[in-house]
């Protein structure tokens, strides 16, 4: 039997080219998309999940509460994680990182600059499972000045020689010595390493102080320990350590244990070492995924309930021959799993060929081998049941149900058939509007980003980092030489930039009252030309000043975040207690707000400290931009003719901040456009079959007088009816999603009524040009060829 269900439906389907062809296009288009949302899911789900201890491993976060500020951090405090190993059995193993940043390494007078390099203790091994391809992980870091590679920058460094033994040479001519490779880590990793030199190198284990946060700590806990059972033991540390420093000042510390696996789309901590993903969007795209398999099997529905008067005859006679109504329902359905099936086929030879130019083009890292792993298999025999059994269903029952005597007078069930066909429109539209304001939200966002005024100027500015004492030392002589060029309009050097993070210390600082009394506060190091070189403009007072030498020690300058935060009224002559002696520094200016972090925070309170010896160097540039480039680059290599000319813009570094906004942007977009090519593709085979059914009717009108353009708004309109009813409960819909999305924004746009008008009317648009050539055909049809055997 189904042997003969098989070559049926080939007959069948080879007989009815156009409509076979609209379905695959349909379903390959929507199952072809929801593979590819199938695999940035699991890509999504998978960070971390290659550690052998994985479900055991906790990293240890700080939520920290000021009286008026509170914040949470990845990192902790130095000595935690090796008092947990010692004074607590539940904990098996412990490991801490501490980032070091830019780093130069040198071999052979050839510098080298990573970024991913992080001081480590000698039990990383124990925790994570780095692949050694060179060198014993045993013993790898257990010595000071021990470091270990990974094979892309021991490929760069050592060409090809056997690295181990070798030493490099790294800032303040301390000498590394090559104890071990180990494979580069997968991109599915919440903190990405190049290079790891023994912690031992800085630090003897348990030294530290309990008032610096710049720790990322992780713990194994021994099996059958939950986090919830340990708690109570870091509450305990906090209790003997942490509260006694900070309580005084109204400083409450909390540790937060976040599992591995979770920390990627869970973690709300500042400070990662990587970008995060966000779980909500897991759970978007997982919908738009589902709704693309839902349009795509309501195409398939429509057109097969659209055909009914056309099979209504093949039914008839298969049931006057002796067909049971379940034989004609599985022939039906073998239909529908076959073409589900080719639309399968081909979806994976689509993805396969283009997931390397989506990577390239969206910078992901999604690879076509995981349609592989078991659980996409059976997300791939789920599609194919669900798609095949469901969309083929209703026409399958719908088609059998069919009376001979009926047929064979001509007639048939058609209402239920159109009544289903214009719900199923109406859905199928009501998805495509909502995606499409969804998407035209994240764009007017993300322009909003782009436009919107930061308080500083960042356009042209070049940024170099200063990262080794030498090229902070020879600073003084790189900004002369650089001002001597005629593209280069000022130049200025920060501890940070706008864009990145600050550091946070405890100042004694003048409260409204006049009383002196400990905050943190986010400061910043600045020079004399910082604010003028970056045109953040003053409120009030001045700026720091080579003409007041008290200006280097005795002065700091406040933005309007931190006078409103302290309450005060006349900021200028406040004071701080920068240094230890008993002299405080005084406020001698307030700077206008400028948005030091992204849109997605507030303005923070920053306080500003004078200091010429900076790490991040800022050049704004006029002119020829290449022609400025090659300016700056020329005097850097006079200065520093052995250290390479690396550089970035401002404004991209800030943008940098919304990358994964912009992606997933890019992907909404995309699959938006999918939900419309599918609905039009249904659209183009209803149209059709509707013209085909009023082509009698259309003649007559014509007969009687009726106009071309009547006849084409007549076929039109009721297609466009359905998109304006569906318009309804996709943007109320799309408002809410909206405006939950740009919740995340501090700083945000608001949703006009001109998005919901510009989608509306756009798919109006699409809808009248997709109905309108077969409207036209049968407006235009000769009458008389039409009614001639009437």
């Amino acid at each position: 039997m189904l042997k003969n269900y098989l070559k049926v439906t080939l007959r069948s389907l080879r007989r009815q080219g156009g409509y076979t062809a609209l379905n695959i296009i349909g379903l390959t288009v929507g199952i072809a998309s929801s593979l590819f949302i199938l695999l940035y899911v699991f890509y999504e789900t998978s960070f971390d999940n290659y550690h052998e201890k994985g479900d055991r491993i906790y990293r240890i976060s700080s939520n920290i509460a000021e009286p008026d500020n509170s914040f949470k951090w990845a990192v902790t405090q130095l000595p935690l994680g090796h008092m947990l190993k010692q004074e607590y059995a539940e904990v098996e193993q412990y490991v801490r990182f501490i980032p070091q940043g830019r780093t130069r390494l040198e071999k052979e007078q050839i510098n080298y600059f990573e970024e991913n390099v992080y001081y480590a203790d000698s039990t990383v091994f124990d925790v994570f499972d780095f692949e050694f391809t060179a060198g014993d992980r045993e013993t790898a870091l257990d010595k000071p000045n021990a470091t270990v590679l990974n094979e892309t920058v021991a490929k760069k460094i050592f060409k090809g020689e056997n690295p181990i033994g070798q030493t490099l040479k790294t800032d303040g001519d301390r000498t590394l010595e090559v104890t071990g490779v180990f494979k580069d880590m997968p991109d599915n990793s919440h903190i990405m390493i190049d290079v790891m030199i023994s912690a031992q190198t800085v630090i003897p284990a348990g030294v530290g102080n309990w008032g610096g946060f710049n720790i990322y700590t992780y713990v194994v806990l021994q099996p059958n320990v939950t986090p919830e059972d340990f708690q109570p033991k870091l509450d305990e540390i906090l209790v003997n350590h942490v509260d006694v420093i900070f309580e005084r000042m109204g400083i409450k510390v909390q540790y937060e244990m976040l599992p591995l696996e979770d920390i990627h789309l869970t973690s709300e901590f500042e400070g990662e070492p990587v970008p995060t993903g966000d779980m909500e969007y897991v759970y978007i795209f997982s919908g738009v995924g589902l709704f693309l398999i839902i349009i795509a099997c309501i195409n398939y529905m429509n057109l097969a309930t659209a055909r009914s008067t056309r099979r209504s005859m093949e039914v008839g006679i298969r049931k006057v021959m002796g067909a049971n109504r379940g034989s004609l329902v599985g022939q039906f359905l073998s239909e529908s799993v076959v073409i589900t099936f080719i639309s399968m086929v081909l979806s994976i030879v689509i993805v396969i060929l283009i997931v390397p130019s989506m990577n390239n083009m969206l910078g992901t890292s999604l690879s076509a081998e995981n349609l592989l792993d078991t659980n996409i298999l059976l997300s791939l025999l789920a599609i194919l049941l669900i798609t095949g059994v469901l969309g083929g269903a209703y026409p399958a029952f719908f088609l059998s149900s069919f009376k001979p005597v009926d047929v064979m007078k001509g007639g048939g069930s058609r209402t239920g058939g159109k009544l289903l066909r214009v719900s199923l429109v109406t859905i199928q539209f009501a998805i495509s509007i909502f995606m499409l304001i969804g998407t035209l939200v994240i764009h007017n966002q993300m322009q909003y980003v782009r436009n919107k005024d930061l308080g500083f100027n960042k356009e042209q500015v070049l940024q170099i980092s200063l990262n080794n004492p030498q090229t902070r030392n020879q600073w003084p002589v790189l900004q002369n030489r650089l001002m001597q060029s005629p593209n280069v309009t000022s130049v200025a050097t920060g501890s940070t930039a706008p864009g990145n993070g600050t550091g946070k210390q405890i100042y004694s600082i003048e409260n409204a009252e006049g009383v002196m009394e400990e905050k943190g506060l986010d400061n910043y190091r600045v020079d004399y030309d910082f604010f003028p070189a970056l045109g953040i403009e003053f409120a009030e007072g001045r700026n720091f000043s080579r003409e007041y030498p008290s200006d280097s020690l005795r002065a700091v300058i406040v933005n309007q975040a931190m006078v409103e935060r302290m309450g005060w009224a006349e900021p200028l002559g406040r004071r701080v207690q920068v240094t230890n002696d008993s002299i405080p520094s005084l406020v001698i200016g307030v700077v206008k707000d400028f948005h030091q972090q992204s849109l997605y925070d507030p303005i923070q309170p920053l306080m500003f400290l004078p200091r010429r010896n900076n790490g991040a160097a800022m050049i704004r540039l006029e002119g020829n931009i290449t022609e400025a480039i090659a300016s700056v680059r020329s005097v850097w290599e006079e200065v520093f003719p052995t250290l390479p000319f690396e550089f970035t813009f401002l404004d991209e570094n800030f943008m940098e901040q919304y990358e994964t906004d912009q992606l997933r942007g890019q992907l909404f977009l995309g699959f938006s456009l999918m939900t419309i090519l599918i609905a039009c593709l249904g659209l183009l085979g209803l149209a059709s079959y509707t013209a085909e059914q009023r082509a009698k009717e259309m003649s007559i009108r014509k007969v009687l007088g009726a106009k071309t353009q009547g006849i084409i708004g007549l076929l039109v309109r009721d297609f466009v009816k359905l998109v304006l009813i569906a318009a309804v409960p996709a943007s109320i819909g799309a408002w809410f999603f909206g405006e939950d999305w740009l919740k995340s924004f501090e700083f945000h746009y608001t949703i006009g009524p001109a998005v919901f008008i510009i989608v509306i009317l756009s798919t109006v648009v699409i809808t009248m040009l997709t109905t309108g050539y077969h409207a036209l055909r049968s407006a235009t049809a000769n009458p008389a060829e039409r009614l001639k055997y009437e």
